[in-house]
């Protein structure tokens, strides 16, 4: 199978018309004459993603984040994008790009992290504007039992092992939540309009949390954080669909974590809920 071959393949589940406008998918690096032996999946390449693909027998890195998302002006090794496309290159491993199209899925990102906070999905914040059903961006859905705000930024954190920025909506009291994962702050107004308690996202920007307060309380989790599991969810899906093709091809989740950004989560922290007007 080549990398071409194993796109198209990925496309039945993946489709690319579901993507956001100007994301970045498919082949983006392939080496002469390469047939797939092995794949590794990842939220990002990096140097240590390829040294796993490398130590694993994995000539195929599918990743979410697209390694070539701007146009690439040089080649040079003091850059991560022009040193991991040469390294890929020179090492015979082809990388291909999925991104918005897994969170799109109805079983992808958004739906993985419902699952992990113990939100019970019931229909994408954004639908489809093709008119598959479950596919979308974001989700709308609720919590088995509502909560006070405080309880759910504890429960937001020791789940995804974070500290967690919020500002204070309308309600203390939560049980309908929107999220989307990673950089979803743009997603802010159709999350109020969806009639949910609370927006939980990535990236948000001060000025963002004041547009939300007292509409709806907004939570901060960071973007690793929200997406830390998508090399499991995207080795389980192209399993599934090579299953169901009869091609037998070994898949393994990167077990690397990417994230350049550090952060510390304080022991116990007091948080205060209160309804603002």
């Amino acid at each position: 199978m080549t990398a071409a071959e194993l796109y198209a393949l990925l496309e039945i589940e993946l489709p690319g018309d579901e993507a956001m406008a100007s994301d970045r998918l498919g082949v983006q690096v392939e080496p002469p004459s390469l047939v797939i032996s092995g794949i590794l999946t990842c939220l990002e390449v990096t140097d240590a993603v390829l040294d796993e693909a490398e130590q694993r027998g994995c000539n195929c890195i599918v990743t979410f984040h697209p390694l070539i998302f701007s146009p690439l002006e040089s080649l040079r090794p003091f850059d991560r994008v022009g040193r991991c496309v040469m390294r890929a290159i020179s090492s015979h491993i082809a990388i291909i790009s999925v991104h918005t199209t897994l969170d799109a899925h109805p079983e992808g990102t958004n739906a993985a992290l419902a699952h992990t906070l113990g939100i019970k999905p019931e229909r994408p914040l954004l639908p489809s504007p093709r008119g598959r059903l479950g596919y979308g961006i974001g989700i709308v859905g609720r919590l088995a039992e509502a909560m006070p705000l405080a309880d759910l930024v504890r429960m937001v954190a020791e789940r995804l092992g974070t500290a967690v920025r919020y500002s204070v909506g309308t309600r203390d009291t939560i049980e309908c939540i929107a999220l989307v994962a990673g950089s979803g702050a743009s997603f802010l107004d159709a999350a109020i309009e969806s009639g949910a308690d609370a927006f939980i996202t990535a990236d948000v920007k001060y000025h963002t949390f004041h547009r939300a307060a007292g509409h709806i309380a907004l939570l901060d989790t960071g973007h690793f954080e929200m997406e830390q599991h998508v090399p499991r969810v995207l080795a389980q899906l192209i399993e599934r669909l090579l299953a169901r093709h009869g091609i037998r091809l070994g898949v393994t989740a990167s077990s690397v974590r990417t994230s350049p950004v550090h952060v510390e989560v304080p022991l116990a922290i007091e948080i205060e809920s209160s309804t603002t007007s």
